[in-house]
């Protein structure tokens, strides 16, 4: 029967991966490494015969896995996340893979390579695998951290590099018809992504209204989200990019919205499923034969990738502000390799610059990465106090002080006053300019596929072409009018901030407009295909526009004004900024975690109090919150009692975390939903004159803040859950929990 084949084949990857990564858990490895292995022993190299018969199936199946991740690290990494993460975040990955390139360039100089083989090596190593640090992330419960929520915004901005490097080696080996542009070509992506993001920020929330919002069924809004999921994937794929750019601004766009904890929750089994079939997919492309002869090399280049990588990522985290410590911890997170080190490493060989041989042992190298990243993160504190010790004391200085003075850059006030008020409305210029730019470039690409969708006795294709752009050009006009708004803003603000005996404020702001009119010239010039109609047509499209603008530009005002309140409604809730002067990394010397858990049926704790249990004390555990029918509980008293779907968020030491998760599951099966409480971050702060000489009970920083103290170091001296009576004294390191917002409250509060 036609399709037993591929049933057969889907059960095989299954039940292998299955079993690989049972083992794998057993043994304290990751279950990624378990499926890569799975992979080889069911793929086609393995003697003594393949089990899998069609692996185009199975390729086809990864695909799908590949956006299933890519929407789940969205959901983990929204928007306003990514925006808080902001150009920070984008220079240090620039950074990375600066530093990177310029490594496996003196690297390639001593192993003899050419210049084009150093940069598609540079090419394998830029990118680490953004599917397996989240994977891991959740593994070693480091989602709460602050380095693991920087590292996988890095990783995740490692994507657009990818694609970017892909580009780049492809016009070096002459495969390209795009020239080497990259300027223009990631202004075009950044076109793309604001197209994505403020046409899926205006629609997928009407979407969920029409499926009844928060009281929508189940089914019909996985089936409808799916369709999204793969219709936004597809889009990126047609556009050039990758299926994950799409998947993945999808969960982000998700992430901002109600309905994403009912979403998490459908699609979790989907992501478990197609995932694993992902990982198996790559481990059937090694040659056991091939891995066994280039040994030397696959140990020579994980060496080198995970020094290097470490290296290079946290020197320009550092230099782009994030603290030496948190550095540090997040540079060790991002070693792994994943499937754009094979894409790469593929081009490479089918362009002749690489020897066949460099395809197994990337893929010997990323498993191996992926093997001892979990290891090297396990024992991190450790490790980096190893390295503290043998690092000479100038480059610790050194690393500190540049730090000192970015936090003091970002922080400081110095600028203008009316260069700071520009700055909101030429963010606003822009990103509308992006759009724009991505609505004149992408959506005509769709236009031959509309035409032949649409095309009828009553609809002829001249009228589907007519009514396509009038549709455009209206869009584009509404959004050029609001970027004209903005600079004409700037221009007024500009010019009464330089005024002066010497300058006559209408005069400069005259001047400026001017300016920004010939940008807007210059760029509209860029972007219409003149050549396509005559002279004179372009004239009468211009003469149409501005009567348009003159008789109706309230009407563009208004349209533009609804699209703004759709995404600013959406993003609302994202608005948390990082905490000053707070640093992660300080729990981890402790070995503390946080941990979600959802009490339930069944449970044998169920109706104890919270005094009964006793965590502080038995285990040093602590409750920092709990959810009781989507009520957050932030603090509890001693006999609040727990009742089955209560979602508790725990703290406390790794091994006491797992013993007091045991004890709340006991008595039942876990719930299949996960917690999903207030998104909450560890940080510390050093006492200082404000909170010198007074107890815990007296200052009430939970009452004010927000914040939970669960620790404090005094010199070699650590408390674990102080209690109210505890005197602060100058010099104490505070170890805190608590959401963004809180943590910059207390931050303002030590400070005052």
């Amino acid at each position: 029967m036609e399709g037993i084949g591929f049933i057969q084949d889907l059960a095989i990857v299954l039940i292998a991966a299955g079993i690989a990564g049972l083992v794998c858990r057993k043994i304290g490895l990751s279950v990624i490494v378990g499926y890569l292995l799975a992979g080889v022993v069911v793929g086609p190299y393995t003697p003594p015969f393949s089990l899998v018969s069609s692996i185009a199936n199975i390729n086809m199946l990864s695909q799908v896995g590949l956006v299933f991740l890519m929407f789940a690290i969205g959901l983990g990494l929204s928007l306003s996340k990514l925006a808080k993460m902001g150009l920070p975040t984008i220079l240090a990955t620039g950074l990375g893979a600066f530093f990177v390139v310029n490594l496996t360039r003196l690297f390639g100089i001593a192993a003899g390579w050419t210049y084009l083989q150093s940069a598609f090596v540079a090419g394998i190593f830029v990118v680490s695998s953004s599917a397996v640090i989240a994977k891991i992330v959740s593994e070693l419960h480091l989602s709460h951290e602050l380095f693991a929520q920087r590292a996988t915004a890095v990783t995740v901005m490692e994507d657009i590099v990818a694609v970017v490097t892909m580009t780049v080696l492809a016009s070096l080996t002459g495969d390209s018809s795009g020239g080497t542009d990259i300027l223009g070509m990631l202004a075009v992506m950044g076109a793309f992504v604001v197209l994505l993001v403020g046409g899926g920020l205006f629609l997928v929330p009407r979407v969920f209204r029409r499926l009844g919002g928060d009281s929508a069924d189940p089914e019909l809004q996985t089936i409808v989200v799916a369709g999204i999921l793969f219709a936004l994937a597809l889009s990126a794929a047609k556009a050039g990019y990758s299926l994950a750019l799409g998947a993945f601004l999808l969960g982000a766009m998700v992430a901002e919205m109600p309905q994403k904890k009912s979403v998490e929750a459908s699609f979790a089994g989907m992501r478990d499923l197609f995932s694993s079939v992902f990982f198996v997919s790559i481990g059937m492309m090694i040659d056991p034969r091939l891995l066994a002869s280039a040994w030397p090399w696959i140990l020579a280049f994980t060496a080198f990738v995970m020094m290097a990588r470490p290296l290079a990522t946290g020197l320009a985290l550092v230099l782009t502000g994030t603290p030496p410590a948190e550095a540090r911890r997040a540079g060790l997170l991002l070693t792994p390799l994943g499937e754009f080190s094979f894409i790469i490493a593929q081009l490479g060989i089918s362009a002749k610059v690489l020897p066949e041989e460099y395809y197994p042992i990337t893929v010997g190298t990323s498993v191996l990465t992926v093997l001892l990243t979990p290891i090297v993160n396990r024992h991190a504190e450790a490790l980096l106090r190893a390295a503290s010790r043998v690092e000479p004391r100038w480059i610790a200085g050194s690393l500190d002080a540049v730090h000192n003075w970015m936090s003091q850059f970002r922080a400081g006030k110095s600028a203008p006053a009316a260069l700071r008020l520009s700055v909101g409305r030429l963010g606003q210029a822009v990103a509308e300019m992006l759009l724009v730019t991505g609505i004149l470039i992408f959506p005509p690409q769709t236009l031959p596929l509309l035409v032949e969708t649409f095309r009828s006795e009553f609809l002829s294709e001249g009228m589907i072409v007519a009514l396509f752009w009038s549709a455009t050009g209206l869009a584009t006009l509404s959004l050029l009018y609001a970027v004209w708004r903005n600079l004409s803003a700037i221009s007024m603000i500009l010019a009464d901030g330089v005024k002066s005996a010497h300058f006559n404020p209408g005069v400069t702001a005259f001047a400026l407009r001017a300016v920004f009119f010939v940008i807007l010239a210059y760029w509209m010039y860029l972007l219409l295909p003149l050549e396509a109609l005559p002279a004179v047509v372009w004239l009468v499209i211009a003469a149409v526009a501005g009567i348009l603008l003159f008789f109706f530009s309230r009407r563009f005002t208004y349209w533009h004004g609804v699209w703004r309140a759709s995404v600013s409604e959406v993003l609302a809730s994202g608005k948390a900024k990082e905490p000053e002067n707070a640093v992660s990394g300080g729990l981890g010397e402790w070995s503390l975690l946080m941990e979600e858990v959802s009490l339930p049926a069944g449970a044998l704790l169920a109706g104890k109090t919270v005094a009964e249990l006793n965590l502080p004390q038995r285990l040093g555990v602590s409750i920092l919150q709990m959810e009781r029918n989507g009520l957050i509980l932030p603090t509890l008293k001693p006999g609040t009692r727990l009742s089955p779907g209560d979602r508790l968020l725990l703290a406390g030491p790794r091994d006491n975390l797992a013993l007091a998760v045991r004890e709340l599951m006991e008595g039942a099966a876990p719930s299949a939903e996960g917690a999903n409480l207030r998104e909450l971050v560890m940080g510390s702060f050093e006492v200082g004159g404000a909170l010198a000489g007074k107890t815990l009970a007296e200052l009430a920083i939970p009452t004010k803040t927000g914040v939970r103290i669960v620790g404090i170091q005094r010199g070699a001296e650590r408390i674990l859950n102080p209690g109210g009576d505890e005197l602060l004294r100058v010099g104490d390191r505070l170890h805190t929990v608590g959401t963004m917002e809180a943590q910059r409250a207390f931050g303002k509060m030590a400070r005052s």
